[in-house]
């Protein structure tokens, strides 16, 4: 688990997701057509998503950040 934490970015909310995944994309020096076409989702939902929109739909997430070479993990919160 601690090779997870050396490279993760804690994400609070649909907005820091958008941006981390915009981020990512422009990395990769992909357009939104170009992820999207490669993830098989609506460029409208790429633009959504990256905006932070609340109502994505999760699949299409998954989808998305398959195409972008990323993966979620889940990691319990200690006790604070």
């Amino acid at each position: 688990m601690g090779d997870i934490l050396k490279s993760s970015t804690k994400i609070n909310n649909p907005k820091e997701l958008g941006q981390y995944l915009l981020k990512e994309r422009k990395n990769l020096q992909l357009t939104q057509k170009e992820i999207s076409e490669f993830a098989d989702v609506g460029r409208k939902f790429i633009i959504e998503l990256e905006k932070g929109k609340e109502t994505a739909r999760l699949g299409k997430v998954f989808e998305l950040l398959n195409s972008l070479g990323l993966e979620l993990h889940i990691i319990k919160r200690g006790d604070n």
